[in-house]
């Protein structure tokens, strides 16, 4: 989900005109589509069905980002693409990721910048996922004009389809088709997954571990499901960046939650700052109020007050924001000759030698892709209550 023009930005409005035309959004959408299905069929991956659902939650949001002032997978509501796809009415689901991108002004481009980024990249080629939705939003006057949302979806009963590869022109000016029909097996979706630590996660578990962020933001499993020291009612699962409880009693989709790491291992906060003391760049401020859990008084931000660059802002909005993390602490600060910044469920570090052009030897992954790193707190929490990995 996300770097430079695909990550979140707090966006700043004059009055503009939104064109949502059926005609301009179905042309656009339809061509994301092909091109998706396109990049799939070339891994030798099933193309993906169009899910009317997932249509109306990625239009829905991508109209949002658009109107209201804001780039995130967290609605300023805060919803996220679990919620907002199934009050669409995608229900029953299996599996379910997201992509945003802003700026890109053609089907092309915007396909080309998510293939670009592993992450967005992963998802597209994901073959956890079997359906599609794709909203397209232009909003003249807006700063990045051009808004765009994917939904990727799995449940029971999809009916697989064909899917044409594009026309190229042959060296005899013919056009060259080859037709793609994946094999559909009957086999259910993988609800257990074995880690390469040995670790298996499974279901409850697995699917809130995928719908946040996956290894990029918990890490791989530390234990299996175990008893919380503090409280031996609890299971927990732990993770080397975080630890997962479970709330039986809560609704499908919510019984597994993140425990706020950063206020277990690093209670308290620093006093608010003012929100008029900003730091340059993309900032978004959370508002301390005693009513209502709005923040904690502190900025998430790109650079620090004295300019120093973290790219906090970026990795925050792309990977979860406050439904992942909670809020900010503190400002950032120097430790151990790293930017980092304490949030009630997580520690961000700025890598400034993974802040870099090119590629990772012998990957196609970008060093920038590692730039923000996420400290391991859950094999901190794991020493810290003296838990063995089992």
């Amino acid at each position: 989900m996300r770097w430079g023009w695909i990550s979140t930005f707090l966006l700043v409005f004059s009055l503009f005109l939104l064109k949502t035309s059926p005609a301009f959004a179905d042309d656009a959408e339809n061509q994301v589509l092909t091109l998706v299905n396109t990049q799939r069929a070339q891994q030798g991956l099933q193309p993906l069905v169009l899910s009317s659902a997932l249509t109306g939650a990625a239009r829905s949001y991508a109209r949002v980002l658009a109107t209201e002032g804001f780039f995130s997978h967290t609605g300023l509501d805060g919803s996220t693409f679990i919620s907002r796809d199934e009050a669409a009415g995608y229900t029953g689901w299996d599996y379910l990721e997201e992509n945003l991108a802003g700026g890109q002004s053609t089907p092309d481009q915007v396909v080309a910048a998510w293939m670009a980024s592993p992450e967005h990249r992963a998802n597209i080629l994901s073959p956890n996922v079997r359906e599609i939705g794709i909203g397209h939003v232009y909003a003249s006057g807006s700063k990045y004009l051009n808004y765009w949302v994917e939904e990727f979806g799995d449940r029971p009963g999809v009916q697989p389809v064909s899917f044409s590869l594009p026309s190229t022109g042959g060296t005899n000016g013919a056009a060259e088709q080859s037709v793609v029909t994946p094999a559909i097996t009957s086999e259910p979706l993988l609800t257990t997954w074995t880690a390469p630590t040995g670790r298996v996660v499974s279901d409850d578990w697995l699917r809130f571990f995928r719908a946040n962020g996956g290894v990029d933001n918990f890490g791989l499993p530390l234990t299996g499901v175990v008893a919380d020291p503090g409280n031996p009612s609890v299971l927990i699962q732990v993770f080397q960046r975080a630890v997962f409880r479970l709330l039986p009693t809560n609704a499908d989709g919510s019984r597994v939650q993140r425990i706020l790491l950063g206020d277990i291992l690093y209670p308290g906060a620093d006093p608010p700052v003012s929100p008029n003391d900003a730091p340059p760049g993309p900032s978004e401020y959370f508002p301390l109020s005693p009513d209502r859990p709005t923040g904690l008084g502190h900025f998430v931000a790109n650079y620090t007050p004295d300019g120093h660059p973290t790219y906090f802002k970026d990795y925050f909005d792309s990977h979860g924001g406050v439904a992942v993390f909670g809020y900010p602490k503190e400002e950032p600060k120097l430790r151990d000759g790293l930017w980092t910044q304490r949030f009630q469920a997580a520690v961000f570090q700025y890598h400034p030698e993974d802040d870099r052009d090119g590629d990772i030897p012998g990957t196609t992954t970008p060093w920038r892709t590692y730039r923000v790193q996420l400290e391991l707190l859950g094999s901190e929490y794991l020493g810290r209550e003296g838990l063995s990995p089992n």
